[in-house]
C-alpha cells in the first residue's frame, strides 16, 4: 500500500512523513502530494495571526479543543522561527494542548525556514495532507510577521487577528495589513485594564476598512488562559464559514487563494534560484565591487543586474 493510500485511510505517521518530505524538498514527496491534491478543498482552514505575545498559541489550543469537542476532526499547523518539525509537538510545549490526544488532534509544528510569508513554506502542503487524513477543520498559526503575514490570507478561509489591550505601537500593524486580512478580530488578555477601550479603538479602525464581501469583522474579547470568550469566537468563525458557503462562491474563493499562494511561493523559489546564481556570477561580483567602492549607486547596480538577466547571463 502506498504512502498516499495510508494517509487516505487516516494514518498520521504517514502524513507526518510526507510533510517532512515536503519540507526537505524531496521530489517523491511532491509527487505524492499531487495525488492528494484532488482530494482537497473541503476543509475549513482557519488562520490565526497577531503580534508576538498576544497569546496565539494558547488561544489556538482552546479553539482546537472546542472544535474537537463539537465533533470536528481537527488539525493544527504551528509555525515557529526556531522550532524543529515533528509530530505531536505544539511549539515545543505539549502543556498548551492538554487533551489533544483524547480528541485525536493532529499537531504539526514546523520551522519557518526563512520563508518571508509568515507561514512555513510547507504549510499549504501540510494543510492538503491533513485534508487527506480527513481533517475537516485545520488551524494555521503564523509567526506574526506584519506585512508579510498577508500570505496567510491566501491559504486560509477565515483569518483571526489577535491583539492585546496594551497594543501600543501595534497600531503599525494596522498599516501593515493585518486589519485588512482579519475576518475576526480578537482582543485577548481582556482581563487586563484597558480591554474595553482597546476593543472600541480597534473596532473603529476595522470599520474604516471597506470590505467588498459584505462581511463586517466582529471584535471579540477573550482570555485564552481561562477559556473566557472562546465559545463566542467559535460561533463567529462558524458564522463566517456559513457566510462563505451560503454565497455559493467558496470554490472560486479557494481557487483564487490557491493561485495567489502559488504566486507567493513562485516568487520565493525564483528569488532563491536567482540569488544563488548571482552569487557565483563574475558579472555580479564586479557590480557588487562597484557598489562597495562607491563607483556605482545601488539603484544603478540593480538596473545593471536586471539588464544582465534579461540578456541571459551565464552564471557559473
Amino acid at each position: 500500500m502506498s504512502l498516499v493510500d495510508d494517509i487516505l485511510r487516516g494514518d498520521e505517521k504517514s502524513a507526518a512523513r510526507l510533510i517532512t518530505g515536503i519540507e526537505n524538498g524531496e521530489r517523491e514527496a511532491y509527487q505524492d502530494l499531487s495525488l492528494l491534491f484532488p482530494r482537497t478543498g473541503k476543509a475549513h482552514i482557519i488562520g490565526v495571526t497577531g503580534p508576538a505575545g498576544a497569546g496565539k498559541s494558547t488561544l489556538i489550543g482552546r479553539l482546537a479543543l472546542a472544535f474537537a469537542e463539537s465533533g470536528k476532526s481537527v488539525g493544527i499547523i504551528a509555525t515557529d522561527p526556531t522550532s524543529i518539525s515533528g509530530r505531536g509537538a505544539f511549539l515545543g510545549d505539549r502543556l498548551r494542548m492538554k487533551g489533544a490526544e483524547k480528541h485525536n488532534i493532529f499537531i504539526r509544528s514546523m520551522a519557518q525556514r526563512a520563508y518571508p510569508g509568515g507561514v512555513a513554506k510547507a504549510a499549504a502542503a501540510a494543510a492538503y495532507i491533513m485534508e487527506g487524513l480527513g481533517k475537516d477543520c485545520i488551524i494555521v498559526e503564523s509567526i506574526g510577521a506584519g506585512q508579510s503575514d498577508k500570505d496567510l490570507f491566501f491559504l486560509c478561509d477565515t483569518v483571526v487577528t489577535i491583539f492585546t489591550p496594551d497594543y501600543g505601537d501595534e497600531i503599525q500593524l494596522f498599516k501593515a495589513g493585518l486589519m485588512e486580512i482579519g475576518d475576526i478580530i480578537v482582543v485577548n488578555k481582556s482581563d487586563t485594564p484597558g480591554a474595553d477601550d482597546a476593543a472600541r479603538d480597534i473596532g473603529f479602525a476595522s470599520r474604516q476598512r471597506a470590505r467588498s464581501n459584505g462581511w463586517d469583522a466582529p471584535v471579540l474579547l477573550t482570555v485564552a488562559e481561562t477559556g473566557s470568550g472562546i465559545p463566542a469566537l467559535v460561533d463567529a468563525i462558524e458564522a463566517h464559514w456559513l457566510s462563505l458557503t451560503e454565497k455559493g462562491g467558496m470554490a472560486a474563493r479557494k481557487a483564487d487563494h490557491t493561485e495567489a499562494f502559488m504566486m507567493a511561493l513562485l516568487k520565493e523559489e525564483l528569488w532563491q534560484k536567482t540569488s544563488a546564481a548571482l552569487v557565483d556570477s563574475q558579472a555580479f561580483k564586479e557590480i557588487s565591487l562597484e557598489v562597495r567602492s562607491g563607483r556605482t549607486d545601488p539603484y544603478s547596480a540593480v538596473r545593471k543586474i536586471l539588464e544582465g538577466l534579461e540578456h541571459e547571463w551565464t552564471f557559473h
